[in-house]
Parts: structure tokens; sequence; C-alpha cells
């Protein structure tokens, strides 16, 4: 709920900076809180994509870059604005029907199954055969191609949820999240639907997923007006729960238990399943427009000022909550996610432009559209503002907790790289450990915006506070536990809850340090030999022993 109004709020971040207004020790902290406030105010509704509240802090950012001398570095002064398709059902029921032998069985979206809407406005029908692809993945480096032997044209594609098991989580993660849909358009299919492996019904349950079935979706959209990302060609994106998976692998040559049995041991070989799936369903399209903030500080050296360090952090949050009974709280404030984060980049900002120029550029990147699946900083990695090859390292800022005062930091995907190097160096000199990532089963280095640069080929980092404490403790851990169960994506990530705004200082010093660090480093951040990051998206580049 409000803590402050608007122009409170923009009033009392001004005041931080008039002479004699507070000891500078506290300047720091105090300046974070100004803008945390402001970003997570109650007027700004949310900062949901497309809505006046993200609007006005994209716009707050940019009158901070501004204000610190940087030069605008969007494709309209400080703002690349991005067009997205906001897409949802306008029929009453969708549907899935399997056919075979003459006999239908009939799903419905959001009970038996979970669909994305379409890409055509209206009422549309597709009738596809099935093929089952096992895991749907294909990485060359690694040997993998479940597609191979397998004709895929005009079809809709059942594939498992995840990767092969033994995988590491992080590489594991990556091929799902992408090559399953990216492999299905490049061999001709029409649709992907996933069935999930024991693994995946373990951790959560269908009927929580099946809630989520008639939920709205957003794409980006190409300068041309064309959905842009990957599988965005498929007709038909949808997961079927388990009930009717047993349906559709009926007469195939595997049953669905046995699919997943196999699944549980290595790879699983496709095959053809008998029948046509026929889809009905409507949508409606709504264009909305949003814009990425980016202020550059050019750098002093005359060679080295042509590589660009990049510095990110995502200004959106995820609006407004629908159905809140009237007279309730209803904003998706976001203090924590991201305005923290925010809060952070502009103070490196703000500290690296009021001191000695760095050698290398510095580009300040106020991302869009993060918390819709990362698109804001995909769309800039294939629509770039300036030259994508100059940028050559990624320090990015997304939700730390700071309700602690944190003795450690996880910088996830530092040790892929030289970047490792400035971190620890940073994190020592804040009497800070970098400690090893808590839940590598989470994958977190392949859910932020950084995401999309690695898959551009650049070194990158997402740092966040740890789970020690400054005194050997563990209330930091419990703190992020308690944040994450009770207000991650909840109304209570608001003003109301606690903030250590001398932590909050710490944290934007250690960013700031790792970014000059880079900034000034003899020379450019290297992915280790052998890295599958690395190997992968940067083949040719040099790479560095570890």
């Amino acid at each position: 709920m409000r803590k402050t109004s608007f122009l409170g709020a923009a009033a009392a971040a001004s005041l931080l900076f008039s002479p004699g207004n507070a000891a500078e020790p506290d300047r720091l902290a105090q300046a974070l809180e100004g803008h945390v406030r402001f970003l997570a105010d109650d007027l700004l509704e949310g900062r949901g994509l497309g809505q006046r509240g993200h609007e006005i802090a994209a716009r707050y950012v940019a009158s901070q870059f501004a204000s610190l001398g940087l030069q605008p570095a969007g494709s309209e002064g400080w703002f690349q604005r991005i067009s997205f398709a906001e897409r949802s059902f306008s029929s009453d029921r969708e549907t899935m029907v399997l056919t075979r032998g003459g006999r239908k069985t009939e799903w419905l979206n959001g009970k038996d199954l979970v669909m994305s809407p379409g890409n055509v406005e209206g009422a549309e029908t597709i009738t596809a055969p099935l093929v089952f692809v096992g895991f749907g993945l294909r990485d060359t480096s690694l040997g993998i191609d479940d597609f191979a032997g397998i004709d895929v044209r005009g079809k809709i594609v059942v594939a498992l949820s995840g990767a092969h098991p033994g995988m590491n989580s992080e590489t594991a993660a990556h091929l799902a999240r992408t090559s399953k849909a990216v492999t299905a358009v490049q061999n001709g299919a029409v649709g992907l639907i996933q069935v999930r492996t024991f693994q995946e019904q373990g951790r959560i349950p269908f009927d929580k997923v099946a809630s989520r079935g008639r939920a709205s979706s957003r794409s980006m959209l190409g300068p041309d007006g064309a959905p842009l990302g990957d599988g965005a060609a498929l007709k038909v994106r949808g997961t079927l729960g388990e009930g009717a998976a047993v349906a559709l692998f009926e007469g195939a040559p595997m049953s669905f238990q046995q699919a997943l049995e196999a699944a549980a041991k290595g790879p699983v070989k496709g095959f053809d399943l008998p029948g046509t799936l026929t889809i009905t369903r409507a949508q409606k399209i709504v264009r909305i427009t949003s814009p990425n903030v980016l202020g550059l500080l050019p750098g002093a050296d005359p060679r080295l000022a042509q590589e660009i360090v990049l510095v990110q952090a995502h200004t959106d949050h995820i609006g407004i909550k629908a159905d809140a009974p009237p007279g309730t709280d209803n904003i998706y404030n976001g203090a924590m996610d991201n305005a923290g984060g925010t809060a952070t980049m502009i103070e490196t900002a703000r500290i690296i432009a009021s001191g000695k120029r760095p050698a290398r550029s510095i580009l300040f990147f106020g991302t869009t559209a993060e918390e819709s699946g990362l698109l804001g900083a995909d769309y800039w990695s294939r629509n770039p503002t300036l030259p994508i090859g100059r940028v050559v390292g990624v320090v990015n800022i997304d939700m730390p907790i700071l309700s602690c005062d944190f003795g450690d930091i996880v910088a996830f995907g530092a040790e892929r790289s030289t970047l490792i190097a400035p971190v620890t160096a940073a994190a020592r000199g804040e009497g800070l450990t970098v400690s090893p990532d808590p839940q590598p089963e989470e994958a977190v280095f392949t859910r932020s915006d950084h995401y999309p640069m690695v898959r551009a080929g650049i070194p990158s980092v997402f740092l966040k506070t740890g789970h020690s404490d400054s005194k050997g403790g563990q209330t930091c851990g419990a703190a992020e536990r308690d944040f994450r169960l009770n207000r991650y994506h909840e109304l209570g990530d608001d003003l109301n809850q606690p903030f250590d705004w001398t932590a909050a200082a710490k944290f934007a010093r250690l960013n700031t340090d790792i970014v000059r660090r880079v900034a000034n480093g003899k020379q450019r951040p290297l992915w280790y030999a052998g890295d599958y990051f690395g190997d992968s998206f940067a083949p040719t580049a040099a790479k560095a022993k570890r």
C-alpha cells in the first residue's frame, strides 16, 4: 500500500542531492531509499508492461541518466520502444480433441491441459498429426539430437519436459528453455506440446499448473510486425496433464508410463503417435509498446572506449491485481523486484560518472518486459542500439534482498569467465566472500536479463546477496526464504517490508567496484576454455585458461 505520494517521493529524491542535506557517509543509503520509494510507490501502479506506471518509471530512469551527464543510447533518444502482442483468449472455452480410429477424446484448457493463446486474431481451428520426440533437444556440441530420423513437418511435436538426466543444471535449463521450440520450428513442426516427467510431476502438482491455463501471454514483435523470439512461428504451445498424456500414448510403441521410466534413465527415442489433434479456440490480440532505457558513459581511453561494459537492471514489474476485492491492496509494487536493483544501477552510474572516467565505455540499461520472459533484453540482443560486438562484459542486477546485512554474495555465471577475478576482488574490498550457488537445481543463471547476452556470446555475471549475514549467521538466508515464500510476485513486495538501507549501500558499492574493475581492466573479460556457454555462443572468441 501507499507509503509516499508520487510527488512527495520525487521531492524526497531530489533533496538528497542538495548540498548539506545529509552526512556524506549516509548519502548513498538515502539516495537508494529515495529511488526505491519513488519506483515502488502505489502511483506507479506496479510498473506493468505497457502501462502508465512503467512509462513513468522509464522516464524517471532517463531523467536520472540525463542528470548524470550520460549520453542517450536508445533508438529514440534515451528509449528503445518495443512492440508486443498481448494475447488473450476470447473464447468461452478452448479444447484439444484427440481423434483416433473414429473415437474422439476431448480435453479442456485450464483443466486437462495448459494452452497458450495463438498468434491469430479471432476464432481458429488447427488439426495436425502427432509425433513424439523424446526430450526434444538438439545440441551438436554435446552429441544430442532427439529429432534425428524423425519427420516432424506439419506435425505437432510432443516432448518430455526438462532435459536428459545427469546434465549440468544450467546447461539443461538452457536447452529445455530454447532447444525444443527452436528445433521444432527449424524442422517444420506446427506445434509443441510438453508432457511432464516424474521430476516435474514431483515439483508441482498439475492442478496448480492448470490454474494458469487461460492466462494471457505476451510476445515480442519485430520491426516488421511479425512475432519474434524462440519458437514464435509455432501455432500451438501447451502442456498436457498426466491423465491426457496417458491417453495420448495409447497404441504407441511405448505407453506414457514406459516413456517416463525410460526418461528417468536417459534419452528416449521418438516415434509417431497415432491419431490427430484438433485445437479449437479464439484469441484477442492487443498491440502494446514499452521502452528499454539506455544511457552511455563514454570511456576515456581512445582505444578501449570502443569496448562497452553493459550494466543491466529491469525496471518493470507485474502491475495491478485484477481480481483483488474492492477496497483492498491491489498493487504489485515490486520494491525488491526490481526497484532495488534499478536504484542500484542508477547509483552505480552516479558514482562512476562523478569520478575519474573509466577506460572502457559503460552502457547503463534499464530493461523492460523481464517479468514477461526477459523480452526487453532479448529484443535488444537481436536489435541492438549500439553494435553488440562492442559489448565485452555484462553485470546484471536483479532482486537483491536488501532486508539483511549480508556477509557474502552469489555471482551467478562468474565462474564461467575471467569476470570471477573482479567480482572476487570487489567482494574482498567490502569484507565479503563469494559463495557457490546455494540452489544449483534452480538454474538461476538462465533466468534473468543477462541470459540473452550470454546467448549473444558475452561473458556475464548476475549478482545476488548471499545467505550469510555480516556476523557469520544465516539470517540473510532466512530473509531470502521468507521473501520468496511470502513476497515474491505478491502484494507484500512493497515498502512496508523491512529494508536495511546500509546493506543496500554496501551492495551498490560492490556493484560499482566490479563495474569499474571490468571497465579499467587491461584485458576484456574472456570465457574460460571448455565452458559450455562460451564454446556454444562464442566459439571463435579467445578463451582463458582456468
